[in-house]
């Protein structure tokens, strides 16, 4: 039987008295985007090269995922998340902290 990938059940994560995001319960890893706007911190092109390198370990590894969009307290950036199946969870996570640390953009959750 095929393993569903569910991104629409989410947790919603404060930030302070006023402010918070929504974030996929089934979130391992993810990365801020800012645009590609010349002065960008978080540029959509290295955003989009760090989640593309942590999918392509998530496949050697035979980890099913899905990635979605989020959005995020601040108008001016969206969040990138890369989820999987609750049954690779604690897998997924622990190659997530491993990707973080070779990454400028990338986190893990």
């Amino acid at each position: 039987m095929s393993k569903t990938i569910n991104t629409t059940k989410t947790r919603y994560v404060r930030i302070d008295g006023w402010r918070g995001y929504v974030e996929p319960i089934n979130a391992i890893g993810g990365c801020n985007d800012t645009g590609t706007w010349s002065d960008s911190p978080c540029n959509s092109n290295v955003a989009e090269a760090e989640i593309k390198s942590f999918t392509k370990l998530l496949r050697d590894n035979k980890i099913k995922y899905r990635t979605t969009w989020g959005n995020s307290s601040n108008v001016f950036m969206n969040k990138r998340y890369v989820c999987v199946h609750q049954d690779d969870r604690e897998k997924g996570l622990e190659l997530a902290q491993e990707h973080q640390s070779k990454t400028n953009l990338f986190y893990a959750i």
